[in-house]
């Protein structure tokens, strides 16, 4: 019986408007726990696509290309996007997920999975948390630098005044690499980076935490 006048109370409210207005709202400035309820949605949604990823190396890196597959987006109270790119021989690298809410600028939620590494990202009141493995790594700002939580301290940037030829990713201050602009990208399947230097483990998670961000809002 219970069930019944609930059902009959959100059609009600459904024929009114009120329903998809209290949707809205409970998509209007999310807090923790709907941040939460949401990300793990995404990663079901897209677990049919994990097993499909390349296992991630040094040599596959640097074949990503700037091509995603699969995407697909589906508008309603909040906009959701997802893909996977691809390496330049079109073998799943990075599978994808953005979630925007409703706002008048951007607040949205982005999950990205490599075979190896997760990468969260809290768009809000134009700041970027990150959180890569769990952890919270600090924030970029709209000029493309990552701050560290603890002390504020500059880890990594990624220029976004074009010098030449594609975007500079530092780490620490050195050059690591470029990510290419997909606006300008030449060929069938051109490739995300040129790579400069060599990376350690920790320094290529913060190339890749800057990197899929640009990427994915070019796809949006």
């Amino acid at each position: 019986m219970g069930v019944t006048v609930a059902m009959m109370t959100i059609v009600a409210l459904a024929g009114s408007g009120v329903y998809f207005g209290l949707k809205t709202l409970e998509n209007y400035n999310p807090g923790r726990k709907k941040i939460q309820k949401d990300l793990a949605a995404l990663k079901i949604d897209l677990q049919p696509f994990f097993d499909d990823l390349v296992p991630w190396s040094e040599e596959e890196m640097a074949q990503l290309s700037l091509n995603t597959i699969r995407k697909k987006a589906a508008k309603r109270v909040v906009t959701t996007t997802k893909g996977i790119f691809t390496t330049i021989y079109h073998e799943p690298l990075i599978a994808w997920a953005y979630r925007r809410y409703v706002a008048s600028k951007e607040n949205a939620l982005i999950y990205a999975k490599t075979s190896n590494h997760e990468f969260i990202y809290r768009i809000k009141k134009e700041m970027v948390e990150l959180v890569i493995d769990n952890a919270l790594i600090g924030q970029i700002d709209n000029n493309g630098v990552l701050y560290a939580t603890k002390g504020n301290k500059p880890l990594a940037s990624l220029n976004k005044t074009r010098e030449g030829q594609g975007f500079p990713i530092f780490i620490e201050g050195k050059e690591m690499g470029r990510l290419n602009d997909v606006t300008s990208a030449s060929g069938i399947t051109p490739r995300a980076f040129q790579m400069i230097s060599q990376m350690d483990e920790e320094q290529e998670k913060l190339f890749l935490g800057l990197s899929i961000l640009e990427l994915i809002k070019g796809e949006i």
